[in-house]
């Protein structure tokens, strides 16, 4: 399994090359999400990769409308022309470049591609010339292992960097600094829910639109190796938005997970993993559920939807024989406890005395004292 991660200066290029990357993905600000590179820095980046011996990813993953994306691709050809291989997100792009050029593509599939059958389309459409998938972070574990052994080219999967929840095209942000100057300043902030406690939410808004991120960052460098062995070709750092760059610590502990609780008291963020261990976060599943109140076994009778304490208990009926004045039941209490008694008083919703109500009406009874709501009703014998 190969790193792969993002280059913005010079400084950084050396950084991949340091820790044994082959290949550097470089992003311009008008192609990229969250590239900040201009035609100005983007040529010297690309001649001093080529003298490291760093191959050059290309990045072009904005979504676009019908016209930005004619004015994207009327820009594009000189940066791609450098490029060995383009990595796109919009199904127009990944089209596009399928047909007007020669360069191998990668795929960004992390947003709503996550069932194998979307995978393997998006690689039939590639007609060959798809060299790369790019998973999404919510895969468990036993999906990625299943997607790497059916996928017909190599998985790339985030190993360390930010979580996006959200994203909007239009400027979110702006209202709140109407002195910015141009669409190349990006406006940052925290964004807090008014319905929870929860706070710190990085906002980001560029040309592109608006982003909000997790509070903490996805992080699998402890499981290198597991991912290796699943068959993970390539996992990915990013730390675009670190002031300092943590690629050499968190390769170094990629190859040796040991290193695992030092890099996470160092790193300056919360980490998780995700849904890596989704196949065992479901197991307390069984106990949040009351299994008391799931048994509708023998002679059910329905459940107590109100409890008016000294006058009333009002029932659901369920049984299709409805209950009748005379019948015998047992009341099961949520906690377990139980109630026996017979109907010797029996209303409907009106309060009026009856002598049978059918199913899916309300029966009123008197109350018993200790039933609450939800209690589950049983018939104990029947008078038919």
């Amino acid at each position: 399994m190969k790193l792969t991660g993002f280059a913005e200066n010079l400084h950084e290029l050396s950084l991949l090359k340091e820790n044994g990357t082959e290949e550097v993905i470089l992003g311009m600000r008008a192609f990229s999400r969250f590239g900040r590179l201009d035609e100005n820095t983007f040529f010297p980046m690309v001649k001093r990769a080529r003298e490291l011996g760093l191959r050059i990813i290309f990045e072009w993953d904005i979504l676009m409308t019908e016209e930005s994306f004619k004015k994207t691709v009327a820009d594009i050809s000189p940066f791609l022309d450098v490029a060995d291989a383009v990595r796109v997100q919009d199904p127009g792009a990944y089209h596009w470049a399928i047909q007007q050029t020669k360069k191998p593509l990668q795929f960004v599939a992390e947003n709503g591609n996550h069932n194998i059958e979307a995978l393997l389309g998006w690689c039939h459409a590639g007609a060959g010339r798809i060299e790369r998938i790019i998973l999404s972070i919510e895969l468990s574990r036993d999906s990625i292992l299943d997607y790497c052994q059916k996928l017909p080219v190599p998985a790339e999967l985030l190993g360390l960097g930010r979580i996006l929840l959200f994203y909007s095209p239009r400027s979110l942000l702006s209202p709140l600094n109407p002195e910015r100057e141009t669409v190349n300043e990006d406006i940052h902030a925290l964004g807090e829910s008014e319905e929870s406690p929860h706070k710190g939410f990085p906002v980001l808004e560029n040309r592109h639109g608006t982003f909000m991120f997790h509070i903490k960052e996805f992080c699998l460098l402890d499981y290198a190796s597991d991912l290796k062995s699943l068959g993970l070709s390539f996992l990915r750092i990013d730390q675009r938005f670190n002031e300092r760059n943590f690629f050499p610590e968190a390769a170094k502990t990629a190859n040796r997970e040991k290193m695992f609780e030092s890099f996470r008291e160092e790193y300056p963020q919360e980490l998780m993993r995700g849904f890596y261990h989704v196949n065992k976060s479901d197991v307390l599943f069984p106990k949040l559920k009351n299994m008391r109140l799931q048994n509708r076994s023998g002679d059910y009778l329905g459940e107590v939807l109100e409890a008016e304490k000294g006058s009333h208990l009002a029932i659901l009926v369920k049984n299709l024989r409805g209950i009748r004045v005379g019948d015998k039941f047992r009341i099961v209490h949520p906690k377990g406890a139980l109630f026996e008694g017979e109907i010797h008083s029996l209303k409907d919703v009106n309060m009026t005395e009856q002598t049978f109500i059918p199913h899916d009406d309300l029966a009123i009874i008197p109350f018993i004292n200790g039933v609450w709501v939800k209690s589950q009703v049983f018939l104990s014998t029947t008078n038919e």
